[in-house]
């Protein structure tokens, strides 16, 4: 198979317990990647990757496959090279397609884009990233802009750019070659960092993220050919 979509779920989370399972607007925030990974165009079959049993149900009821990861891989220090080389040991496919089940604002499309994008620059790893064009320091330095001289202004600033992992996109067979010789292969070879949208790659990592991703589900964007008005 060309593209395997692999949603990883850990049940273990501190700062919002259970995360994955809570209802968001009426469904599991798992359930969002979900059905963006089964109405993309590409991946050919979706899998939960999970230490929970709990999950094979849901999996079960989604009508996709579930993959028990050991115990092991699914604690706090577990990193991602480890799970994802341990799910490619044993489901076989040309590709890994990650979808992050945090970031339940995901659509097909832009699965679909960001493996298009994939292909088109003969990539071998895509990191999803969210760019910020914002006055940004990294220890105390400047990273993007000069502090001798006027302050520039935020449109005229190289973005900055920061690690979503909305979507992420590996060769399988590097992704393994590499992590058997090295111990590490989320950057292997040509990588390539791809502009997500700041909306869709919110990720909920607490309960302030919660809650902001649950009234951008709930509520709907303005009609375009609506006529906007201000305050005279």
């Amino acid at each position: 198979m060309k593209y395997i979509a692999e949603i990883p779920v850990r049940l273990g989370s501190k700062r919002v317990p259970k995360k994955n399972l809570r209802l968001i607007n009426g469904k599991p925030m798992v359930a969002y990647a979900i059905e963006a990974a089964k109405n993309s165009k590409f991946i050919d079959k979706v899998y939960i990757n999970s230490e929970a049993e709990i999950m094979r149900k849901l999996c079960d009821d989604y009508g996709i496959d579930f993959y028990k990861r050991r115990p092991e891989l699914a604690e706090d220090n577990s990193t991602q090279d480890e799970f994802n080389y341990d799910f490619l040991c044993n489901i076989e496919t040309e590709n890994l397609v990650l979808i992050n089940p945090v970031s339940p604002l995901v659509l097909p499309e832009d699965i679909d884009n960001a493996i298009l994008y994939y292909e088109e620059h003969q990539l071998d790893s895509l990191i999803s990233v969210r760019e910020e064009k914002l006055q940004s320091f990294f220890k105390g330095k400047p990273l993007n802009l000069s502090i001798d001289g006027p302050l520039p202004m935020t449109q005229n600033l190289i973005p900055i750019q920061l690690c979503a992992w909305t979507v992420c996109i590996w060769n399988a067979k590097k992704f393994k070659e590499h992590y058997e010789k090295n111990n590490y292969a989320v950057f292997v070879g040509n990588y390539g960092l791809y502009p997500f949208d700041p909306i869709r790659s919110i990720k909920v990592s607490s309960e302030e993220d919660f809650i902001l991703a649950e009234l951008y589900l709930k509520s709907k964007l303005q009609d375009k050919s609506e006529k906007i008005e201000y305050y005279e």
